[in-house]
């Protein structure tokens, strides 16, 4: 009797004790959940600093921008009004001076300088403006193939005209020749380039022009008009 009862009591004391074991987990037992706030990435441009002295580069940040700023170049170009110079092709000579026959006379009314550029007390570019009567209407014999005239200006520097017992010649120098149309009452353009100046040795100052009115043959060339006009001339140098 005494036995079974300890016996019982044992029983009861183990199934207690689970019982209470497992209140006290219950009451132990903690659910804990944590939400974790973002973390804001800010990218910082990293100022970057050489010492040209001893050659080291401080960065102050892991992230670094970098910026690159492309050059263009834009090339300009420059147009050159003036033409180049080449030396003019010479007239067919000896040259005859028809302004003394029948059918002659000076048939160069007037030269003038035009389209002027100023320069150091003088004109350092200008073109010579000539009104003549380049028609030339059956000047020429017909065994020459036609009988009118092919006109053409030459100008010459420093020049004049050196009239012998049949034929003439020319002094100067040849710095400018120009063909052109047949017109009764034509008004004609010349254009001065500083090179053919150069080449003739003109100095500042004064120079002296010559115009001739020509007429193109196949042996010598025919002289039907003469002008002359002074320039105030300056190189700009």
């Amino acid at each position: 009797m005494t036995r079974t009862s300890i016996t019982l009591l044992l029983v009861l004391a183990v199934v207690f004790a689970g019982c209470a074991s497992l209140t006290g987990n219950d009451d132990q037992t903690t659910t804990t959940t944590t939400i974790e706030k973002p973390t804001d990435t800010t990218a910082s441009t990293t100022s970057t600093s050489t010492d040209a002295g001893d050659g080291t580069t401080d960065t102050s940040s892991d992230v670094t921008t970098t910026t690159t700023a492309q050059a263009t170049t834009t090339q300009a170009t420059t147009t050159t009004a003036e033409s180049s110079w080449s030396e003019p092709k010479a007239p067919n000579t000896p040259l005859q001076n028809k302004m003394d026959s029948e059918d002659g006379g000076n048939w160069i009314q007037s030269v003038s300088v035009v389209n002027t550029k100023s320069g150091n007390g003088g004109y350092a570019a200008f073109d010579l403006k000539v009104e003549a009567n380049t028609d030339m209407h059956h000047v020429d014999p017909a065994e020459h193939g036609t009988v009118n005239g092919e006109p053409f200006f030459l100008v010459y520097a420093d020049g004049s005209l050196d009239n012998g017992s049949r034929f003439t010649r020319t002094e100067g120098t040849l710095i400018e020749r120009m063909d052109v149309s047949r017109d009764e009452n034509g008004e004609f353009t010349i254009t001065i380039r500083p090179g053919g100046l150069e080449k003739a040795g003109v100095e500042d100052g004064e120079v002296k022009l010559m115009v001739l009115l020509m007429d193109e043959d196949k042996d010598w060339d025919d002289i039907y008009g003469v002008a002359t006009v002074t320039v105030d001339y300056s190189s700009g140098e």
